[in-house]
């Protein structure tokens, strides 16, 4: 007995994938009008794309269609398990759920529409604007119990955290233990500072 017409049709497309007849971005026709084009009916177009999205060949997008995946990517870029040791691979430190592109695009829309997205485009005020602040505590308040806002920074990145750390609660010759991986300009705050930065099981070069 011979193949359904559906995987005939996705062995097909996925042979002009893999050959790059169909380039990584293409977006497909509809499901309709792949149905038209091949003469079958629309479940058997529905079902072709199934299967080439269940072979991670295609991507389906609610809204947008379906495009042509680049068939060299891992299937899931995720924050993934390398080992038995419980390493973590950070080179796909990549959202990788299958909902995440809506998720990001629902985002984007009410952010474009808050009318504030100039505001969001630059530095915020030292500390963060009070709003989001009462937002952090809310959360927070959650699992922690009552949170103060007034008592939260918000940080514009990592660097000028650990520089507020360093300036307002450390003091000339603290400890701080580091690693290789210390931020240069953490070893610049540090030195201002007179901080001794000790390595790590010897990691500090």
């Amino acid at each position: 007995m011979g193949k359904a017409k559906y995987l005939r049709l996705a062995d097909a497309l996925t042979g002009a994938i893999e050959n790059g007849k169909l380039a990584p971005g293409t977006r497909l026709p509809t499901h309709r009008a792949f149905a038209e084009q091949f003469g079958v009916a629309l479940a058997t177009a529905t079902r072709t794309y199934g299967e080439l999205e269940r072979r991670g060949m295609v991507l389906g997008e609610a809204g947008r269609g379906t495009f042509v995946r680049d068939p060299g990517l891992p299937l899931t870029l995720g924050v993934r398990q390398t080992d038995s040791e419980g390493l973590v691979d950070l080179v796909f430190n990549m959202p990788g759920g299958a909902g995440d592109a809506d998720m990001l695009r629902s985002g984007l829309r009410r952010l474009a529409a808050s009318g504030d997205l100039e505001a969001m485009l630059r530095y915020q005020p030292h500390g963060g604007r009070p709003h989001e602040r009462r937002i952090i505590a809310e959360h927070l308040s959650t699992s922690l119990g009552p949170v103060d806002p007034e008592a939260l920074l918000v940080t514009s990145g990592a660097q000028h955290g650990l520089a507020i750390t360093a300036l307002g609660v450390l003091r000339r010759g603290d400890a701080v233990a580091t690693d290789m991986l210390t931020y240069p300009g953490f070893k610049s705050v540090a030195a201002l500072q007179g901080l001794d930065l000790v390595g790590i099981e010897g990691w500090m070069a």
